[in-house]
């Protein structure tokens, strides 16, 4: 039988402990009774309580699948050999067959999952969101991360503390690529950031008072930046695409009974309208113009 190496043999043992989901830590709150309104029993909670619970959640994300999802096994193994995570994250699945919870230990690893480039696990294709307490499984947030650049923007202006300070107008500062952090390209910083996609993009900002000699203009490019919904809440699309909205401005059906088969005579001119119209031995269904 061969002889496990010590210090290898503690790495893999404290692998497989970290890799045990543990309980998460319980809350002292005081005694409260059940309220009633409107025949309802309802409980309440302090904005306090509700931020402490979420504390053993606040790194995690929610990989919300477009097709079909793989295995849970096979997610947990494609994070461990392809994420370079610190630690091994618990991840399970969620009340909608397609999504997935992953919850890491700590904010490097939560930054790396939230701000892949690529977001594939085996060739199916995911969007990835930051979990809060206000995440439901029935809407996407439209808070989502993006890759976007900053051309021209001056090395000095590459540390975090700068970057967090530039993008508190288009969203919340991830972090930058590798050349970004090392200063080992010029031609621009290159950052995950996690923006609004309900709003409309911020094309330029100035450092310094707009229009001096000493100021400049920074121009933004975001790679990708998906459409998204406020109608149905979901990415994709937007609201002069989207299908509920256009079949919400079909507006009242009428429904015009007539005798004989003259249709021209019993069109309906009232916009907004959608006219059935019965004919005696022969439906017609007419839509309108």
């Amino acid at each position: 039988m061969a002889v496990v190496d010590g210090a290898t043999g503690w790495t893999l043992f404290a692998e497989l402990v970290a890799a045990v989901p543990q309980p998460i830590p319980e809350m002292m709150l005081l005694p409260r009774l059940p309220k009633f309104l409107d025949g309802d029993i309802y409980f309440q909670f302090s904005r306090e309580e509700i931020i402490k619970s979420t504390e053993p959640f606040r790194f995690s994300v929610v990989l919300k699948f477009l097709k079909q999802r793989p295995s849970l096994d096979a997610v947990r193994c494609f994070i461990h050999n392809r994420w370079g995570l610190s630690t091994t994250p618990i991840v399970f699945s969620m009340r909608r067959p397609r999504n997935v919870f992953v919850r890491m230990a700590n904010e490097v690893d939560f930054t790396k999952a939230l701000s892949r480039d690529v977001c594939e696990i085996n060739g199916s294709f995911y969007r990835v969101f930051h979990w809060t307490p206000e995440f439901t499984e029935d809407d996407e947030p439209s808070r989502v991360p993006v890759w976007l650049s900053l051309p021209g923007l001056p090395p000095n202006f590459y540390s975090e503390a700068f970057l967090t300070i530039l993008m508190a107008s288009i969203g919340t500062f991830i972090r930058g690529d590798n050349p970004t952090r090392c200063a080992t390209r010029t031609d621009g910083a290159r950052l995950c950031v996690e923006v609004d996609a309900a709003k409309e993009p911020l094309s330029h900002f100035w450092i310094g008072a707009p229009g001096l000699p000493s100021s400049r203009k920074q121009q933004v490019v975001y790679e990708t930046l998906p459409a998204y919904c406020c109608k149905c809440r979901m990415q994709g699309h937007n609201k002069s695409t989207c299908r509920a909205e256009k079949g919400g401005k079909l507006g009242k059906v009428r429904i015009d009974r007539k005798e004989g088969s003259d249709m021209d005579a019993s069109r309906a001119s009232t916009e907004g309208q959608v006219t059935v119209l019965l004919v005696e031995n022969d439906p017609i269904f007419d839509f309108g113009d």
